[in-house]
């Protein structure tokens, strides 16, 4: 199979394309997808250069590494004991945080716990980019800030792959938002009914109240003021997940870094709200497989506009 892979750590220069890789098995409680098109995440680059928690886990074995942590394609196969996906259905998912992934390829194995139907409504880019950028927001607004409509909500990063989702989440819970972008992003942040406060020339504390609530999916620059500027009892979520929470600790502060499961009632929620339109996918650029190492250097330039999407098949 065709697929993106590296055969060691590095830059984006390290990512290249070959043609004959092993199409991998179906083990138990896996489906084989046969991808369409995979979402490029943060995490996918910090795997490539080894700095990443699960990049930490691998040794020489796992060369050549194929990278990606979500997709959308169609089932190609169940593996045993799987009986609730069928050949032919169309997927979307990622795997467990401790799996390789493999998305970046014509075929991936992944746990069928970590795949849904994808509705007949939402486009096959959209999902693509919605799994783990979907679910890592769902579960920072919902289950760790659980924000409600009695929230004043500061999103940092609020026009990112992770962002975008956050801020429509909270808005369909009812709070009032504030979500920190370049300027470039005012314009969606506000249809989506948020203010957008510009970073770059205006200092957040001096735009929006004193939140209940903060997701900071920035972190470098914008958590040591965001202490300061939280209500007092508010909950403060940080997203990067090397981040130290001492220091919000130390003040008596609700903090905490989402831990992401792949869950498949999430991702049908998610879907179903990219839908109807309730959850706008902002993706900025599709590229082929073959340019994933320069879709790496968008990601990695922190001035993507929503989600990089690669096309495989």
């Amino acid at each position: 199979m065709r697929a993106a892979i590296i055969d060691r750590f590095g830059g984006p220069d390290e990512l290249h394309v070959v043609d004959d890789l092993p199409t991998p098995q179906a083990g138990p409680g896996d489906v084989l997808v046969r991808v369409f098109a995979a979402g490029v995440n943060p995490v996918d680059y910090k795997i490539r250069d080894g700095s990443s928690g699960v990049a930490k886990k691998l040794g020489p074995q796992d060369f050549p590494l194929v990278l990606g942590r979500e997709c959308c394609g169609e089932v190609a196969e169940a593996g045993e004991g799987v009986t609730d996906l069928a050949v032919g259905q169309r997927v979307f998912g990622m795997p467990p945080m401790g799996h390789q992934g493999g998305c970046y390829a014509e075929y991936v194995a992944l746990p069928a716990q970590g795949l849904a139907l994808a509705p007949e409504r939402a486009s096959t880019i959209a999902l693509a980019g919605t799994a783990l950028a979907g679910a890592t927001a769902w579960t920072a607004v919902h289950d760790l800030a659980k924000v409600t409509s009695q929230d004043i909500v500061l999103v940092h990063g609020g026009g990112g792959g992770v962002g975008q989702f956050i801020v429509q989440l909270a808005i369909c819970a009812g709070a009032t938002v504030y979500a920190t972008a370049s300027a470039q992003h005012h314009p969606r942040i506000q249809g989506w009914g948020a203010t957008p406060i510009d970073y770059a020339t205006q200092d957040f504390r001096q735009v929006s109240p004193r939140p209940t609530v903060i997701i900071d999916s920035v972190y470098f620059g914008t958590y040591e003021p965001s202490l300061d500027h939280l209500a007092p009892g508010g909950r403060l979520v940080i997203l990067p997940t090397l981040a130290d929470l001492e220091p919000a600790r130390a003040r008596g502060i609700d903090v905490s870094i989402p831990q992401i499961v792949p869950d498949r009632g999430r991702l049908e929620a998610l879907a179903e709200q990219v839908a109807d339109g309730r959850l706008q996918v902002e993706v900025s650029q599709v590229l082929p497989l073959d340019e994933a190492a320069r879709a790496h250097e968008i990601v990695q330039s922190g001035h993507a506009q929503g989600k990089i999407v690669l096309t495989v098949a």
